[in-house]
């Protein structure tokens, strides 16, 4: 299958790296832990969740890419390109990006090679 057969997903840009981890928190549960994919792509990182927008008219299943972009060489980029986890404190609105699961909710980021073809230019 070549990429323009390759149904895309619609992209979703978050306001703020926080509201992309609020939203990762709020739809992990322990039987399930949401992650955070992540790739370079024309000089920027880019942070997603893959979703199904469910309901939303005819379009039942709607796939989504929920994402925020960071320019790939600024300092909070190179912080998160070396970590392996997103951290969430449990008493209050405290993120830490770390190589280790810590105490609270440690959201997986799973690096990928490339953009994926199912990710349209964004």
């Amino acid at each position: 299958m070549n990429e323009k057969e390759i149904t895309k997903v619609l992209p979703v840009k978050m306001n703020s790296l926080e509201d992309l981890i609020r939203l990762a928190s709020s739809i992990s549960t322990p039987q399930m832990t949401t992650y955070i994919l992540k790739f370079i792509h024309n000089d920027k990182l880019y942070l997603g969740i893959l979703g199904v927008f469910r309901d939303y008219y005819k379009y039942y299943g709607l796939p989504v890419f929920y994402y925020y972009v960071l320019d790939k060489k600024s300092s909070e980029a190179e912080k998160i390109k070396d970590s392996n986890y997103v951290v969430v404190s449990t008493d209050g609105e405290k993120i830490e990006f770390t190589k280790n699961p810590k105490p609270g909710l440690s959201i997986p980021l799973i690096t990928l090679a490339e953009k994926p073809a199912f990710i349209p230019e964004i």
